[in-house]
């Protein structure tokens, strides 16, 4: 809350009492004592904030018990003099019933500055306590957007050397289909660099980058790539955390036999209202093995745990020769 309208809220929290007492005192004729009360509100109210913004934030930063005491006991003597003074100077005791008792006077006007002063502690210790909640929580944001960030800078440079890797094979074997793998590299380029800077994207725009993907993984095989990609459900109308699925694409490009007909890769996308389910399942390649390290479906599982807490699901299961992982999601 900024503190335009903190202050306002102070403003409307004081203005309750007289909206509700000064009414009163008129109804029961005793109107020529507003004055009087106002005077004495004033001097109530601003004991307030002297415990509020003085003494209180002295004994925060001391955590003296002590001290705090004696100058609350200090307050409380000062400002019950004032409202005795004020008492006089509106002749509030020189009427018959309210005849001078200091004892009473002394007794009851401790005791609203007793509760002024617990007031005041109360409102403290729960500003601070909000506060330092808000500041808790806008460091773990901050830290969330950090790690992401980190991993979303981890993405770019797996990609791009796995891509690079395949422009490299059609332009050392001089294929024709180099310039064109260059254009669409391009293009994906720009979709991680610029559109991906959202926290969500279309969910058709990350499945549009898949399949670029797989065009320029298509390039650099001599026989037609074995890869089952299909999506199912309409995708138009939801978003997803981009670059999240392409991890699932790439780790089958790098691990699976592409080349078998009878065998394929699957990569199969379901969208049920908003569960978004994936399947991999591809048969393990054992003679390509990921050198950089293993940090596609790593890098997943973390963005997941960050981004989707308590509402995906993520699965690896190796099953005899197959490579499986499932996941579901629910999109927002």
């Amino acid at each position: 809350m900024n503190k335009t309208k903190l202050v306002l809220w102070h403003i409307v929290f004081w203005l309750i009492p007289p909206a509700v007492i000064i009414p009163s005192m008129i109804r029961a004729g005793a109107a020529s004592a507003i004055p009087y009360w106002i005077t004495a509100y004033l001097f109530y109210i601003s004991s307030f904030y002297v415990s509020l913004f003085v003494i209180l934030p002295r004994w925060v930063r001391g955590r003296k018990i002590l001290p705090l005491l004696l100058s609350w006991f200090s307050g409380i003597v000062f400002y019950t003099f004032i409202i005795l003074l004020i008492n006089r100077a509106f002749g509030v005791f020189q009427k018959g019933s309210m005849a001078f008792k200091i004892g009473d006077w002394f007794f009851s006007s401790c005791t609203y500055m007793g509760a002024l002063y617990f007031l005041s502690f109360a409102y403290r210790f729960a500003f601070d306590w909000f506060r330092n909640d808000h500041i808790k929580l806008e460091m773990e944001k901050s830290n969330l957007k950090t790690e992401l960030a980190f991993l979303k800078s981890q993405i770019n440079p797996h990609f791009l050397f796995n891509t690079l890797n395949n422009i490299y094979v059609l332009a050392y074997q001089q294929s024709a289909q180099a310039p064109d793998a260059i254009m669409k590299l391009s293009e994906m380029m720009h979709y991680m660099l610029y559109e991906s800077n959202d926290e969500k994207v279309p969910l058709a725009r990350e499945i549009y980058y898949i399949e670029q993907l797989m065009t320029l993984q298509q390039l650099r095989m001599n026989d037609p790539m074995c890869f089952d990609f299909s999506v199912t459900g309409d995708v138009d109308n939801y978003q997803i955390a981009p670059l999240l699925l392409i991890n699932f694409a790439e780790n089958i490009f790098k691990h699976a036999i592409l080349n078998d007909p009878s065998d394929p890769a699957v990569m199969h996308l379901s969208l049920k209202g908003k569960q978004l389910s994936l399947h991999c399942r591809n048969k393990v390649n054992n003679v390509l093995k990921d050198q950089e390290g293993g940090i596609g479906l790593m890098n997943v599982k973390r963005r997941m745990e960050l981004i989707y807490p308590g509402k995906h699901q993520f699965k690896i299961k190796m099953e005899d020769l197959y490579y499986n992982t499932y996941l579901t999601v629910q999109l927002d």
